[in-house]
Order: structure tokens, then sequence, then C-alpha cells
């Protein structure tokens, strides 16, 4: 019981830390993990992951197709919401066109006015040499630009700096995904817990939080999870969603998701700040992590799926999708092609959060499993 309140403790002092970071107006924005929020810290601004809001964009709709993704829409929603309210509490977005209800999101917000800065990096959709140089131009216009509204300088070396702090904070996550593929002791919504909390807290805060984590809580861990062993792919997931799969006996053992796994599997090269140019080095980072859909090598990883989910002694795969999510819709016809021989739960949703049939469908899907 002693360990629980511990546990307890450390969760509700993450999230007032959270919250307390939401109330100030140094936050940029951003949504996509191919958004380089090195620059940003490196601008003195507080890169924020906008979470977008669950439920009906019915203001959005007016400025946004409804036939365009959930999220853009929802995201939008929550932009002019806040607006409505006289909240100014956001120093900008930055969006990356991923998709085209990303840019159309953008050209909204662009039109409407309601931020004080928005930018669009263009994303190329491959990790070749042209790409990559393509990619750090750029990173370094959108620094160029960031630095200009701040009224600050595009400095070098204070972007090398938080490439390292950056880094030394995805290594101390990644290392949570180490040796899943045998027993383990905690379970993946607790990784992307602090997935998240790596994406709302500044670095040196968030270091801090996971010291404590590891000392309290990862340290005392001695009895493994039981239950099926899933693996979850999609596109983003209600609130809660994997919390929920977690109460239900589920263990997640691995994930493909932009808000877990893939915001930390980046390619292995050292930063040489002797290097000379901190561009060409978060382009080669960026382009070279785990691909999403709109990417041309996420097709290639397709291809070793089956070995993958063996490796980590797989018993199901849940993949989530948003209504109107063209990539994701046609990854996910795909993916059913490859699992021929491990179950597949297909849930669709529209940003609303965990709907009452996807609980039944969970349910089920688990019960089969066990």
């Amino acid at each position: 019981m002693e360990q629980q309140a511990v546990e307890k403790a450390f969760w509700e002092r993450l999230e007032e830390e959270k919250n307390k970071l939401l109330q100030k107006k140094e936050k940029l924005a951003w949504i996509c993990s191919y958004t380089p929020v090195e620059i940003i810290s490196a601008c003195k601004l507080h890169p924020y992951r906008f979470p977008g809001r669950e439920g009906t964009p019915f203001s959005a709709d007016s400025y946004l197709h409804s036939s365009l993704c959930f999220f853009a829409r929802c995201s939008l929603e929550r932009v002019l919401k806040e607006a409505g309210k006289g909240k100014d509490v956001l120093a900008g977005m930055v969006l990356v066109n991923s998709c085209i209800s990303m840019l159309h999101f953008y050209h909204a917000l662009e039109k409407l006015g309601c931020l004080p800065f928005v930018y669009l990096l263009d994303l190329p959709r491959d990790n070749s040499e042209q790409a990559r140089h393509y990619y750090a131009a750029n990173l370094r216009g959108f620094h160029q630009a960031l630095s200009k509204h701040c009224g600050c300088e595009s400095n070098e070396s204070e972007l090398w700096e938080q490439i390292y702090l950056f880094r030394e904070n995805r290594g101390r996550l990644w290392e949570l995904y180490a040796g899943r593929n045998g027993e383990v002791a905690i379970d993946g919504d607790e990784i992307m817990r602090l997935v998240n909390a790596f994406t709302v807290l500044s670095p040196e805060k968030f270091s801090n939080f996971f010291a404590v984590y590891r000392e309290n809580i990862l340290g005392k861990r001695k009895n493994n999870l039981s239950g099926p062993r899933l693996f979850i792919t999609g596109s983003f997931v209600p609130e809660g969603l994997t919390g929920f799969i977690r109460e239900l006996g589920g263990v997640l053992v691995l994930d493909d998701l932009c808000i877990g796994r893939r915001m930390l599997q980046f390619p292995p090269e050292e930063p040489d700040e002797a290097d000379g140019d901190p561009y060409s080095y978060l382009a080669r980072l960026y382009l070279g992590k785990d691909p999403c859909p709109r990417m041309q090598q996420a097709y290639e990883k397709l291809e070793e799926i089956e070995k993958t989910l063996k490796t980590y002694h797989i018993d199901g795969v849940i993949f989530y999708y948003l209504k109107f999510c063209d990539p994701w819709y046609y990854y996910g016809q795909l993916l059913k092609e490859k699992l021929n021989n491990i179950p597949l739960l297909v849930l669709e949703g529209e940003h609303a959060g965990i709907t009452g049939q996807m609980r039944t469908r969970i349910s089920a899907f688990l019960e089969m499993l066990s």
C-alpha cells in the first residue's frame, strides 16, 4: 500500500506540473512528431504538444469541411474556444504538412489570425539525400522566422545545447522499451504517460521527474504483468484508451504511435557540434526516425511486421484510425493483409473519446485472447 501511495503521489505531482505549465504564455504549440522541438526551445519558447479538443467541432466546421480529419477540426475548435474566452495562452503554433487536413488547418489559422505566430513546415516524403538537404534548409528558415518573431538571434550554439538535452531525455525514455520481448513489469500506458510529459515539460523539468520515477517507481517494481500481450498502432488514439486496456487486463507490450514509441525511435547518430550544421543533423534525425504512413519507408517496415510481433510474443493487435484519415486508412488495409495468423481489432474513431462501442469491442477482443 505504501508503494501505491508513492506512485499515486508521483503521477498527481506530474499532472500538477503539466497543468501549471499550460497557464504560461510562452508556449509554442506543435502537433506532428516531425516537428523540431529543439528549435522552439532554442528560441526561449516552451514546445507544447497540442492535444486538440475531444468532442464535436461545432465552430471549426464553419471553416473546415466536415469530411476532413476530426483531429484537425477538433484542434481548430480548441483554438477558437480559447480565443473566444479571451485566453492568450499560446505564443503561436507550428504545423507540418503531414496531410491535407493539416494544410487546411494551417490556412484556417492564417486567415483567422487568432494566433500571433503560425508557421508551416514542408516535410519531404522520404529519407533520401535530396530530402535531407531540403528539410535542413526548411529547418534553418523556420529557426530564422521564429527568432525574428521572438526578437532574438538564431543562435546555433544554443540549438546544439537543446539537441543534447532532448537527446538525453529521449534516451531515458527509450530504455523503458528495452527488453520488452520478455516479461514486462511496466505497462505501455505508463510509458506513454511519461512520453506525454516529455512533450509538455521543459527538458530540465522532465529530467528531474524521470529521475524520481526511476528511483521511486521503476526501481521498486518486482512483479511482472500478466494478461494478453498487445501491440497497438494507428493515428492519435483517444485519451484514456491505453489505460482502459490495462484496466481490462491487457498488457500493452509495444506500440507504433506518434504519441509513444515513434516519438523516441531516432537514428543512433551522435550529435557532433564540430560538424557545424545543426540543421543537417536535425534533418537526418527526424527523417530517419520510425516513419508514419505519410512517409514512403513506412510501407517497407510493414514487410517485417510479423517478425516483430513474433519477437515480442504478441497475442493480439489493436489498430486505431481517425475517420477521414486517408494515410492511416490505407495503411490499415495493408496491415490486415499482412497479419494472417495474429488476431486484429480495428477501431475507427472521431476524436470524441472512448465510445461505448469501443469499450464493448475491446472487452470482447481481450476476452477472446484470454
